[in-house]
């Protein structure tokens, strides 16, 4: 696959774009939140401005081999971080918002502008994804994009430091597009 990354992605509420080192505070605060943070597979708790210095570290070298991170930003602020990871031999969708931006249709709205450049510009023809089985907010993220649940799996969490129940999903464009705006 060429690699054809749009450095920023706009929508009527949001902007996804690269990754900055002065994204490191609103990284640490919104992952250093229990809450947040037991939801995500990769992320430790509690969550400290090295941990975001390393992440950001390393999602600058995977951008400019593989992966495509973003962070989410509203009204100039940083509230989270969206990726497709491990193109092109398996695509999978993850994300966070800040528990502040809970609630408003933000994740969607992200997950629905980088899956269509995804299945867009890069050409994708099928996206993984999935939630840990305790978190309903975020599986109804993934059902209005189309995602469907394929099977379930154990996933290691690092903040809760154990494997935990999780729902795999896929979603092809076809679903993609039956889903609409």
């Amino acid at each position: 696959m060429k690699r054809r990354h749009a450095p920023v992605l706009a929508t009527e509420r949001l902007v996804l774009r690269p990754p900055r080192g002065s994204d490191r505070e609103a990284m640490a605060r919104g992952l250093n939140d229990a809450g947040v943070a037991r939801m995500l597979a990769r992320v430790p708790w509690p969550y400290t401005l090295a941990d975001a210095d390393r992440f950001l570290a390393m999602a600058a070298a995977e951008d400019a081999r593989h992966d495509f991170t973003r962070i989410i930003e509203r009204d100039g602020r940083a509230i989270g971080c969206i990726s497709l990871g491990e193109m092109p031999r398996v695509v999978e969708l993850g994300y966070w918002l800040a528990r502040d931006s809970w609630g408003f249709g933000l994740a969607t709205e992200a997950a629905r502008a980088l899956i269509a450049h995804a299945f867009g510009a890069l050409g994708l023809r099928l996206v993984r994804s999935g939630v840990f089985a305790d978190n309903p907010a975020s599986l109804r993220v993934q059902v209005k994009l189309g995602f469907r649940p394929v099977g379930r799996s154990l996933r290691r969490s690092l903040a809760r430091g154990s494997l935990v129940a999780h729902i795999d999903t896929v979603l092809t464009p076809a679903r993609f597009r039956q889903a609409g705006p």
